[in-house]
């Protein structure tokens, strides 16, 4: 089958297209902090910019000197781009590294010894395609088999399995079918290699864009969820949580336990110690809590050093020494702390709800017990109701 395709018209559509999509990224994130990966994404579309402009000058400069500055051009600028998408995903740990580093040596190496050796353009456009089909692969078969990952991720997955299908049967046909193939040949092959190209462009930058607001969107819900310094729930979205369970609680008549723990005489400890120490008995205390606590429970903090606990489907006896081995471990540790000896006075209460029972009546008497707790001594458990 003839294709008669007009290869330097694409590729000038291929550089137009990728320039505004360079210039379209840069401007978007112009207002944003500079973090590494959109400073990698933005620089690695220059950088095919680049790629797609050197192929046009193959006509002019000895494909001695054009053809390895345009592989290196795809290498760098395509290698920056997955990397920028991994980066923003939480994807590139030391396996990733370590295997687009093997890749990086692999393709050179390889690409060497063609030129060197074997130097005919279907070998390079075969070893470039499957070289270019293993950078690709990686990441969509990480973002596939996350399970946790966002339907965006599972679609931008399946668009690197596409365009390393694409890179295959490219590779297939230049060193079985078309020995005569070159970069700018016209066939099928070429034809998908191109179209699929356009379609890694668009969906590239839609991308990009789409998992920058979904990351950050995550941060943001990350630091309204969690606490910074004790990385434990905060105060809002511990009681939202709490008011869910309660919910549940009263439907299936299981116990419910509220916990407020306050850390005896803080303020002590950050006038002696300093606040560097006080945050340090802080983070101290929220991993010794959580360390005793299990999948079912919630744990958070609700003011400077007061911390609340909800324990789901324990009677009074039975959450009543869970406080007091909770008091006992924070004790403890505190032994072997780095920062200083502290003790914690815990207020509770346990109901068995119905639909009318509140969070914030519950979290009333809690606190009543954790005064009483503290006019009594502190380092200690005081029951209410």
């Amino acid at each position: 089958m003839n294709f008669q395709l007009d290869i330097k018209t694409l590729l000038y559509l291929f550089i137009l297209g990728n320039l505004f999509s360079a210039l379209l990224i840069t401007f978007y994130r112009y207002h944003f902090s500079k973090d590494i990966a959109s400073t990698l994404f933005i620089t690695a579309k220059w950088i095919q910019v680049l790629y797609w402009s050197s192929i046009l000058l193959w006509d002019f400069v000895p494909h001695v000197i054009a053809i390895p500055l345009s592989n290196g051009l795809i290498l760098v600028g395509g290698g920056m781009e997955i990397t920028a998408l991994l980066l923003m995903m939480d994807m590139l740990g030391r396996r990733a590294k370590l295997y687009y580093l093997w890749l990086a040596a692999g393709s050179i190496l390889s690409f060497a010894v063609v030129a060197l050796f074997f130097n005919h353009p279907n070998l390079r456009v075969g070893t470039t395609s499957l070289w270019a089909m293993l950078f690709v692969i990686y990441p969509g078969y990480r973002l596939i088999a996350n399970k946790e990952g966002s339907p965006l991720q599972k679609m931008l997955g399946s668009v690197f399995y596409i365009i390393a299908a694409v890179m295959l049967v490219r590779s297939f046909v230049a060193l079985f079918v078309e020995p005569d193939m070159g970069p700018l040949s016209a066939n099928l092959a070429q034809y998908l290699y191109y179209m699929g190209m356009f379609f890694l462009l668009i969906a590239g930058i839609a991308a990009f864009i789409l998992l920058s607001n979904e990351h950050s969107y995550e941060k943001l819900k990350r630091i309204a969820t969690y606490d910074s310094l004790t990385g434990i729930l905060g105060r809002r979205a511990f009681l939202m949580e709490a008011e869910v369970k309660l919910a549940m609680a009263a439907r299936k008549r299981d116990y419910y336990s509220l916990l407020l723990l306050d850390l005896d005489h803080f303020k002590k400890v950050n006038d002696t110690y300093g606040h560097d120490k006080g945050d340090g008995v802080l983070q101290d205390f929220a991993l010794t809590i959580e360390s005793n606590l299990g999948n079912g429970d919630l744990f958070g903090r609700v003011g400077g050093e007061e911390f609340a606990i909800m324990l789901y489907g324990l009677d009074e006896y039975s959450s009543t020494l869970k406080a007091e081995q909770l008091r006992e471990a924070v004790k403890e540790a505190s032994k072997d702390s780095l920062a200083c000896r502290y003790t914690v006075s815990i207020g509770i209460i346990t109901v068995l709800p119905d639909p009318q029972t509140s969070l914030n009546s519950l979290y009333k008497l809690s606190d009543r017990a954790l005064y009483q707790a503290k006019q009594d001594g502190r380092d200690r458990v005081v029951r209410v109701g």
